[in-house]
């Protein structure tokens, strides 16, 4: 048990200095630094704002906050899949030269990603404030994010270790980022029935988007099946990324 535990002290500790480092190298010399994180998200939820506010999001109580927190996450999450998939390939080069936990090299993508989120759920508050709805239950979106952070570790290190045996994957996530983003409820509702509906029990996305929607904006506990959902997935992407990546990191050196 205590080799585990460091071993995870070890890689949680590489993964934050390499984040903290391409965090200040990626926002060194540009003017504007975080806030161009926040100029993609906002200008979407402009556009889908003005497109479904008197149609699809007509019937949804607080719709502006409703989509605003769903493009966040979904952002949040499609940036850290799309950035680690290439993360093995991108580091060919100390990986070859250092032996280190190459698992790292994914917890550094999630943490540097989830430092641009930080600016991002300022904005939210704000957002709130605004609407007039209470901030109090945000106390418990940590939690959330740190559950849906441990699934896109997991569903990360799938893709980034399949990525060094298939080239083209990230062509592949790209595409089918694009149908994830129509399918998941992010600028409409799905209620609890329906073909939609159904597709979505198999979307991860569905479960982690709808708890921080329930608890923060409308100040009501998720029903059980979702938190249950979300640990679900939470397990099972953790247990088959590292078991998986375990087994396929032999040869990384070998293939890229």
């Amino acid at each position: 048990m205590k080799i585990i535990i460091d071993r995870l002290n070890n890689i949680l500790g590489l993964s934050l200095s390499l984040a903290k480092a391409e965090f200040k190298l990626r926002n060194e010399g540009t003017y504007l630094g975080i806030f161009w994180y926040l100029l993609a998200p906002l200008l979407t939820f402009l556009l889908l704002l003005g497109i479904f506010s008197n149609n699809l999001g007509k019937d949804i109580p607080n719709y502006p906050l409703y989509l605003l927190l769903g493009i966040l996450l979904f952002n949040y999450s499609n940036r850290i899949i799309s950035e680690s998939l290439t993360s093995i390939r991108n580091n060919s080069g100390i990986i070859k030269s250092i032996n280190f936990p190459r698992e790292s090299l994914i917890g550094k993508t999630v943490i540097s990603v989830f430092f641009s989120h930080v600016f991002e759920i300022i904005i939210f508050i704000l957002f709130l404030l605004f609407f007039g709805v209470s901030i109090k239950m945000m106390i418990f979106y940590p939690i959330i994010l740190l559950f849906l952070s441990l699934f896109l570790f997991g569903f990360s290190l799938i893709l980034s270790s399949l990525g060094v045996y298939f080239f083209d994957l990230d062509n592949v996530w790209r595409f089918f980022s694009s149908l994830v983003l129509f399918i998941t409820p992010i600028f409409y509702d799905i209620g609890n029935e329906g073909k939609l509906f159904l597709l979505n029990l198999f979307n991860p996305l569905y479960y982690f988007i709808t708890i921080p929607r329930d608890i923060v904006i409308y100040s009501k506990i998720p029903e059980t099946w979702i938190l249950m959902g979300a640990l679900f997935y939470t397990l099972l992407s953790l247990l088959i990324g590292i078991i998986m990546f375990n087994k396929l990191k032999i040869k990384f050196a070998e293939l890229i």
